[in-house]
């Protein structure tokens, strides 16, 4: 029998962000045999509740059941792995379907998607048959490589990657984006047969007079908020609804419409009909022209008016305080996080600054000799790096990988072996200039954050621009810097998107972010391949922009000056360099 989704109280923060939370007290149930809509505006948090429940994103708190099946499995205290038995149940189809393409044909990827299960080549190639006949996909598509496929075919290969899995859940984020009228009908086909089957799809989706009609529930998400909302009402005002939200999205950014006016007239429809919209713009902005604006319905509330939930004055009332509330909260959070937001900002520092700083800093950490120099040297990188600690967490991997490396160098360092003993005088040197190396790699981590890779070429040529004169080749050695600053963030963003696709489509159960050891060589390949088909779109966007040919003196959109921040943080690095320099003369 299909189990039902549960998830109770599960919150999601960004990555790199903990203090912003993507999924906020989530308490939702999915029924099996049923197929329920997630609608909401762009950055709600759609996309990130399907990949919630499909375990390619890390929850800080809650639970995730499938039935009686937790999604994650606690193996430590501080580490959880997912539960295979419910991975191998879902399938979860990704809102851009080019993301997960990394095969070499059609048939490559099918194979991969269906690998976890262990079927023998004949019901394998059954499974793919029968998936490419139900989405309309002609079996000669087999041997194509599916980038060069259309972006509907792509979307229908997608889908057929889900169906020849057979999984008892279809998570699926807007499925209908690049279909034609066929496809839409096929995916309708599709999710009716499969809800026919007892089994559940949750769909996200702007398309709603395509899916409504098919749904069984919809739930509106809004600033990481999940909420049910009436079926009925959604279903009968379908093709006037995406227009309203607009417009009440529009009134809300203006503040023109509070939220007493808003449900006037909720027991005649589910929203304001455009002239009601038009006269409450009027003679609102009129009476507000110098007056403080009041608190506006969120989508919460809308979702509660359309599902009949609200219904006096006391209601209207804690909606409102509701509100206050929450926007006094939120300007209070974002006062305390604006100081440290404008540190980490790409455009806050002239690239020059940051890299005198760094040279000089690293010439400080050089020249310390002695265990004890280097400690001091430590610690001060460390009160320098707090402000831009969101920016190294990322590399924390990289770090622990290069500390556990030079333990191991200092333990075979000092290893004696005729006799068998460990010599100390040994490790120390080792130690003392693999620490200064990493210490001086943690400094260059937050370089590729504080500056793009354009404030970097512009720095170069500003700074030697007049060598041009001499025939020393300034603007392409600039632009040969900016490529490498631009490809490091492309080469780990494509193996996290690797890792991403071993979870979604491999069904791996390693952690996050993490491609396990025995597909490391399957995978190697396509890695290489789609790396060179970057180098390949990058080309391609420099020559469509005119690099390498023969061109008059530049004119810059924008020139670099060097400002108070830049001055605060050359001081800085100037105190602290002249610290370790006399550091090393008195230690």
């Amino acid at each position: 029998m299909h189990a039902d989704w549960k998830l109770n109280g599960v919150c999601v923060t960004a990555e790199n962000a903990n203090d912003k939370q993507l999924l906020k007290d989530v308490h939702m149930t999915f029924k099996a045999g049923e197929i329920t809509l997630l609608i909401g505006r762009n950055g709600a948090g759609k996309s990130t509740l399907l990949e919630t429940m499909a375990g390619i994103r890390t929850i800080q708190s809650g639970v995730i059941a499938l039935g009686e099946d937790h999604l994650w499995i606690e193996k430590t205290r501080r580490r959880s792995r997912l539960n295979p038995e419910v991975v191998n149940r879902l399938g979860i189809s990704m809102q851009s379907a080019e993301s997960q393409w990394f095969a070499s044909s059609v048939r490559e990827e099918m194979f991969y998607s269906l690998k976890p299960y262990g079927l023998d080549s004949v019901s394998t190639e059954e499974r793919i048959a029968d998936a490419l006949a139900k989405v309309g996909l002609p079996a000669e598509l087999l041997e194509r490589d599916p980038w060069t496929l259309s972006g509907g075919q792509q979307r229908r290969l997608s889908l057929a990657c889900l169906l020849a899995c057979e999984p008892d859940w279809l998570l699926l984020d807007e499925p209908t984006a690049g279909l034609d009228a066929g496809g839409i009908r096929r995916l309708c086909a599709v999710l009716e047969a499969h809800r026919a089957a007892g089994r559940g799809a949750v769909v996200a989706t702007h398309d709603l007079d395509a899916l409504l009609p098919l749904a069984d529930a919809v739930a509106v998400v809004s600033g990481g908020t999940v909420r049910a909302a009436a079926k009925e009402a959604a279903i009968a005002h379908a093709a006037s609804a995406p227009q309203a939200l607009r417009a009440l999205d529009a009134l809300r950014e203006e503040a023109a419409m509070p939220l007493e006016q808003l449900i006037q007239h909720m027991d005649e429809a589910p929203w304001p009909t455009p002239k009601e919209l038009a006269s409450a713009l009027v003679l609102e902005l009129a009476s507000r022209a110098n007056e403080k604006t009041a608190p506006l319905a969120d989508e919460n509330s809308l979702a509660e008016i359309s599902s009949g939930t609200i219904h006096s004055k006391p209601s209207i009332q804690r909606a409102v305080e509701q509100e206050q509330t929450a926007e006094v909260r939120t300007e209070a959070s974002q006062k305390g996080a604006a100081k440290e937001s404008v540190l980490l900002r790409s455009d806050s520092f002239d690239p020059r600054a940051i890299v005198l700083v760094y040279l000089f800093l690293s010439a400080s950490i050089f020249a310390q000799k002695t265990a004890l120099e280097l400690t001091f040297a430590t610690l001060l990188t460390v009160l320098l790096l707090i402000p831009f600690r969101t920016l190294i967490w990322p590399w924390r991997r990289v770090i622990r990988a290069y500390v556990i490396m030079i333990i191991i160098f200092c333990v075979i360092a000092g290893i004696g072996v005729s006799p068998l003993s460990f010599d100390l005088n040994k490790v120390w040197p080792i130690a003392i200039r693999l620490g200064k190396l990493l210490l001086i790699m943690i400094l260059g981590l937050p370089m590729l954050k504080l500056m793009t890779p354009l404030r970097l070429q512009r720095s170069i040529e500003q700074t030697l621009g007049s060598l041009e004169r001499l025939k020393v080749p300034i603007h392409s050695f600039a632009i040969i810097i900016t490529l490498i600053f631009r490809f490091i963030p492309l080469l780990t963003g494509e193996w996290e998107r690797f890792a991403k696709l071993a979870h979604a489509r491999g069904k791996a159960v390693t952690p996050l972010k993490t491609v396990p050891i025995k597909r490391l060589l399957p995978i190697l390949i396509p890695y290489v391949r789609s790396i060179l088909r970057l180098a390949e779109q990058m080309a391609d966007a420099l020559e469509a922009r005119g690099f390498g040919y023969s061109k008059r003196k530049p004119t810059y959109s924008f020139r670099l000056r060097f400002g108070r921040a830049d001055a605060r943080l050359m001081s800085i690095a100037a105190a602290t360099g002249i610290l370790l320099y006399l550091a090393a003369m008195l230690f």
